[in-house]
């Protein structure tokens, strides 16, 4: 019955089959050499009673379904009948530590299981574990230590001895996490380990690497592997997050994965492929994740790629030409070609003016975006009210900032906005946000909860000193040089308090990323006033793109 606990369960058929097989051979009798099966090895091991065996796999059953006191009681019974395996005193110590860490039984248990064979790996994890509920991380990892050389090849207890080290901050664990997954990457509990240990340090792009590799190990997991995408996108992990959602959007159907389920992680992974400029991976990931034609065209002019947008919306408008969203797109391309120039065409042509239709929201975002640069705000919000569009998806970071800069501009209401973007417009207007209102107004995308870099902005507007900010601000650091409202966030932590040399330089790279975000450009003029340095250059940056009264001022005081 040797085996680890809390897997045995998987393979207890395997163990009573081979008995079955073995009696044929030889018996089964007292005294007879048994063949067992364990994690697809071959283990010769001593004759078990068939009543003890009975006894132990109807624990086994109880204890999967969480019956604690049923297992219990049938281990003990198997224990009774046969009292020299390791195994049944193992499950034992396991179940009583399970059910009350504090009971003294279970460490009785695991000496008598340890008396028995000093060397067994099982029963070292698992007193192992009980040591670790009961917060002794030391202790644990000692004894999990031990199961590892006992057991070099099993890659869950390496993984578990990760998990405990990665509580103690050991900092040779990172490395074991990653050698786990050279030398056991077919094993999901590598990659469980490496996820620990990525999600315990705030390594991101541990985090990703991990959630990749269990794809081909446990694509039963594919949906856990999407929150993860959503995590690392919320955390201001966005190239992470698209490297993430590509791989669960190119995982092949064998493994069951037939793709993202989330609308959010659908787009990630197109986005991926637009930024590399591969237009053959975008269009095959837009198909399996139900990503329109249309918007992939209106995603695709937002990533400057003009000539696979237009070639995209041409076809979509000659099969289809009430497709109003192509025509969007073709619209779009063609004022951002004729510019704002005084004399250009001040209202949308005709195709547009009666849509009947409900395009993807982004189709009619990018039109807006130049109908208001060419005809000014007041005609694109009029065209736009009464546009009816599909609603986008949750978090979309390219729809995003189209959202946040036409309510900038007035064009959209601020009462239309998802809560986040509305923090981000408070931001832009230099203004704490809006507090929630509950209602039967308010939509569902207003009542959404915002993702963590958006609250992180909330608190650094309202609270910038709090220790909950700092906090947050600690958790999402790797990002501040990756994200505008990671960045935004923390400078104005930094301005709260006393500033250092560090923060123009971390500001200064995040603009480097985001040379036009009005955001980090603000707060590239706040820094410089504060500093003392040369405000002019950061003023003129921040006029060319300012929106709000704020900015306005911000750039001319």
């Amino acid at each position: 019955m040797r085996g680890e606990p809390k897997r045995a369960w998987a393979v207890t058929a395997l163990l009573a089959g081979a008995c079955a097989v073995t009696a044929f051979a030889s018996g089964c009798r007292p005294g007879a050499e048994v063949v067992r099966v364990y994690d697809g090895q071959i283990a010769p091991g001593p004759y078990v009673q068939p009543e003890a065996y009975a006894h132990y796999l109807r624990g086994v059953i109880a204890e999967g379904h969480g019956d604690f006191s049923a297992a219990l009681s049938s281990f003990e019974q198997a224990a009774d009948i046969d009292a020299d395996d390791p195994e049944v005193w193992t499950r034992i110590g396991d179940v009583r530590c399970r059910r009350d860490p504090k009971d003294s039984a279970a460490d009785r248990a695991f000496s008598k299981a340890l008396k028995i064979d000093a060397s067994y790996a099982g029963a070292l994890a698992a007193k192992g574990r009980c040591e670790l509920t009961r917060g002794k991380t030391a202790e644990a990892a000692e004894l999990v230590a031990r199961a590892t050389q006992e057991d070099p090849k099993r890659a869950s207890l390496g993984a578990l001895l990760v998990q405990i080290e990665a509580r103690r901050g050991t900092p040779a664990a990172r490395e074991r996490a990653i050698a786990l997954t050279v030398t056991q990457g077919h094993d999901e509990n590598a990659w469980n380990a490496l996820l620990a240990w990525g999600q315990a340090r705030g390594d991101a792009g541990l985090v990703a690497r991990a959630l990749i590799g269990l794809l081909p190990t446990a694509p039963m997991r594919s949906p856990e592997v999407e929150r993860g995408a959503l995590d690392l996108l919320g955390e201001g992990q966005l190239v992470l997050a698209r490297q993430v959602a590509a791989a669960v959007a190119d995982a092949p159907r064998e493994l069951d994965v037939h793709g993202p389920r989330d609308a959010t992680v659908a787009r990630l992974a197109v986005d991926e492929a637009l930024s590399r400029g591969d237009e053959a991976a975008a269009t095959a990931r837009a198909t399996r994740g139900h990503v329109s034609l249309p918007e992939l065209a209106a995603r695709a002019l937002v990533f400057e790629r003009a000539a696979f947008a237009t070639s995209l919306a041409r076809t979509v408008a000659h099969a289809d030409p009430g497709a109003s969203a192509a025509h969007m797109v073709l619209a779009a391309i063609a004022k951002r070609d004729e510019g704002a120039k005084k004399g250009g065409a001040r209202h949308p042509g005709e195709s547009l003016r009666r849509i009947t239709d409900q395009p993807p929201e982004l189709c009619a975002l990018v039109f807006a975006e130049r109908l208001t640069a060419a005809a000014g705000a007041d005609v694109a919000r009029e065209w736009l009210a009464n546009v009816t569009r599909t609603p986008m998806a949750p978090h979309d970071p390219v729809a995003g900032p189209f959202v946040v800069d036409l309510a900038a501009r007035g064009v959209i209401a601020e009462s239309a906005l998802p809560r986040e973007w509305r923090i981000e417009l408070a931001a832009r207007r230099r203004e704490a946000p809006p507090p929630m209102v509950a209602n039967a107004e308010v939509t569902a995308a207003a009542r959404a909860g915002v993702d963590a870099k958006h609250a992180l902005l909330e608190q650094a507007l309202t609270a910038p000193t709090a220790e909950t900010t700092k906090t947050a601000l600690t958790r999402l650091s790797g990002a501040v040089d990756r994200d505008p409202i990671v960045a935004f966030s923390f400078g104005r932590v930094a301005l709260a308090g006393p500033t250092s040399p560090d923060v123009a330089e971390r500001v200064r790279r995040a603009v480097a990323v985001d040379p036009a975000n009005p955001l980090l450009l603000a707060l590239g003029v706040e820094i410089a006033k504060q500093g003392g340095g040369d405000v002019a250059p950061a003023k003129t940056r921040l006029m060319a793109v300012a929106s709000t009264p704020a900015e306005r001022a911000l750039a001319t005081e």
